[in-house]
């Protein structure tokens, strides 16, 4: 007997080649079968509970690489089920809002308790990302190499690499020595590093000799200082050659981490995202982020293409994250972790990060999730103003 039989919906997902109307069933909270639309009785058991999809596009649940969901300590923090599972999110990483000293009660009180799936790069700064009054990597002492490593290997199932963030204002104008401590504690565990690098004071090119296959850069398409684009605007050609030996490139769009004109720049020099993420936090949840699925409709008018978009925000982050046997796949045996969404026309002007706002002509706007076998309806949520 199927649970939940998904029926008549546009399945998506790019990591299996999949791109037709079929039906979905979920058995157990796992995907158990995949078959023709229409055509469920033949090859997909009768079905506890069916809910017509027809009208929307099924796609692995979305996965939000770069997030900050420590409310209550972080001052970023927000709600993970209330900003991301309900916006379509089954997945959410938080980027370094929680150290080694302070991610005990960041899996108590937040990870354990949400419907959210959420997993964690952890800071190598030990009180993680916990005011803007002092950047948390300003006084080197804060930064503990030997801490994060033994926290990690305490929670392998939910740490999945460690953040450091080398803006001036959390660093100073130096970030190299921050930079090398990080660098450290992710070697260690042989896990990823990921990279802020948003209003570095020195070009990125000095960053990329640090960095190697898995580590990811996040906020690549901001228009600050320290990012991939020369004075000329040009791609610098140590940006092409790291991805070319895997280093990650992620949107991580964030209150001033990301313009329209450096994304049409960096896709014009045939140089699109790995990941896109939102990092969604308490200071950009009302605007310019709202949501991932928001930033998602930003990357399709922005040029990608819709199995581009869905890629970048399934297999692709799962995989960044080491996750893809679980996360961001319909395969048969996954677990059932399901975003339905339509694809609503229109026009919406939408602000980037960095002052500008323009018509958007396609929103993407989550209306079903499902996580783990559960389904969630979802009321339509339409951010910025009709134009």
């Amino acid at each position: 007997m199927t649970d939940l039989l998904l029926a008549g919906g546009r399945v998506l997902d790019p990591g299996q080649g999949i791109d037709a109307l079929l039906d979905i069933g979920v058995t157990a909270g796992r995907v158990s079968a995949i078959g023709d639309a229409g055509h469920a009785g033949e090859t997909i058991d009768a079905a506890g509970e069916t809910i017509d999809t027809s009208g929307l596009v099924l796609v692995p649940g979305l996965v939000d690489l770069h997030t900050h969901l420590y409310a209550g300590v972080s001052h970023y923090g927000i709600d993970p089920d209330a900003n991301c599972l309900r916006r379509g999110v089954t997945t959410a990483v938080d980027a370094g809002s929680a150290g080694a000293q302070t991610f005990p009660g960041f899996r108590r009180y937040v990870i354990e308790p949400a419907g959210t799936r959420v997993l964690a790069f952890l800071h190598v700064a030990v009180q993680g990302m916990i005011t803007s009054l002092v950047g948390e990597l300003e006084d080197l002492r804060w930064a503990s190499p030997d801490q994060a490593v033994a926290r990690a290997r305490e929670h392998p199932d939910v740490i999945v690499g460690v953040k450091v963030r080398l803006g001036y204002q959390m660093v100073g104008n130096d970030p190299e020595p921050a930079l090398r401590l990080a660098r450290q504690a992710a070697g260690r565990l042989g896990l990823p590093l990921m990279v802020h690098i948003i209003d570095m004071r020195k070009p990125i090119t000095w960053l990329l000799r640090h960095l190697g296959e898995g580590d990811i850069v996040t906020h690549c398409f901001h228009a600050n200082e320290g990012g991939i684009l020369a004075p000329d605007g040009r791609l610098y050609p140590q940006v092409a050659r790291a991805r070319a030996r895997g280093v990650v490139f992620d949107v991580g769009h964030g209150a001033g981490s990301f313009a329209y004109r450096v994304a049409r720049a960096a896709f014009a020099q045939d140089f699109p995202p790995d990941t896109v993420s939102s990092d969604l936090h308490a200071h950009n949840v009302a605007g310019p982020v709202y949501d991932q699925a928001t930033t998602l409709s930003k990357l399709l008018h922005c040029g990608m293409s819709l199995a581009g978009v869905v890629t970048a925000t399934t297999a692709a982050p799962a995989a960044a994250i080491r996750r893809s046997a679980e996360v961001g796949t319909l395969a048969p045996g996954a677990t059932a972790d399901v975003t339905g969404f339509e694809l609503r026309a229109g026009e919406w002007m939408l602000p980037d990060g960095a002052g500008d706002s323009e018509p958007v002509a396609t929103l993407i706007v989550p209306r079903l999730v499902v996580r783990a076998g559960t389904a969630h309806r979802l009321d339509a949520v339409i951010p910025g103003s009709r134009s």
